[in-house]
């Protein structure tokens, strides 16, 4: 299965955190963009469709599905929870390109799609028509495969499944060794800001791991956005919240 390059989004992600390109189960992610793409002539021609969908999911369901007939993007689609609880993460197919949608990570407080509540996006897919010049008449093929609910609980198929919990494991590990870091920092005598920057290179060398790189990149962020912060201890203890906050919710 090919796979489309994940780039994060503060509104689905903590992410800017998920990463969490879930590269290893062979599993692409969304658009970055919640807005739909516009033609060089101003205003994107947007139309709604009735595309095939198969649902791997008891109750959550495509509402609504739209494309830009000026660009070669993938779909809009609504989809409606329907269940009685929270959904925290969920994957979706288009023409074999899934796309993985991880809400924890979130820096807002849109953490979740409530029971009852419909969210909406753009999707990534693979093109099926022979014509490059035109999307007219494009044909979509949507699965619904999995969910990930706010008790940890899941339903759908396994390996998108299984790809959701091992990088929010990784994830977890990651931050978890981050938070020692910065309490061996917070626990010293003197801290000035020349240890603060020695902090920040202990973070960013912490691991290798490509699909690491954006848990690391998110907490050095986090350091250098605390500067309105008076003193680096109090700085650090607010990264560590965040962190601690961050692990709680995968």
């Amino acid at each position: 299965m090919k796979i489309e390059q994940f780039v994060p989004s503060p509104r689905a992600l903590l992410v800017t955190l998920a990463s969490i390109v879930i590269v290893v189960l062979g599993v692409g992610a969304v658009r970055k963009s919640g807005k739909p793409p516009r033609s060089q002539t101003g205003t994107p021609r947007i139309e709604s469709f009735t595309p095939r969908v198969q649902n791997k999911t008891k109750a959550f369901e495509v509402t609504q599905a739209r494309q830009n007939l000026d660009t070669h993007s993938g779909p809009e689609l609504s989809l409606r929870n329907g269940y009685d609880k929270a959904i925290t993460a969920f994957a979706v197919s288009v023409n074999g390109l899934v796309g993985v949608v991880d809400f924890p990570y979130s820096e807002n407080q849109d953490r979740e799609i409530g029971p009852g509540r419909t969210y909406t996006r753009w999707f990534g897919s693979f093109r099926r028509s022979q014509d490059p010049g035109s999307v007219e008449g494009e044909e979509y093929e949507i699965k619904v495969l999995a969910v990930v609910f706010d008790d940890k609980t899941s339903e759908g198929e396994e390996k998108p499944i299984a790809g959701i919990f091992y990088e929010r494991n990784r994830t977890k590990q990651l931050l978890s060794r981050i938070v020692a870091v910065l309490n061996e920092e917070v626990s010293l005598n003197t801290l000035d800001d020349n240890l603060f920057q020695a902090l920040r290179s202990r973070v960013a060398t912490l691991s290798r791991r490509p699909s690491d790189s954006m848990g690391i990149n998110q907490v050095l962020r986090w350091l250098d956005q605390s500067e309105q912060i008076t003193g680096p201890r109090k700085r650090i203890l607010r990264v560590k919240d965040s962190c601690v906050d961050l692990i709680a919710r995968l």
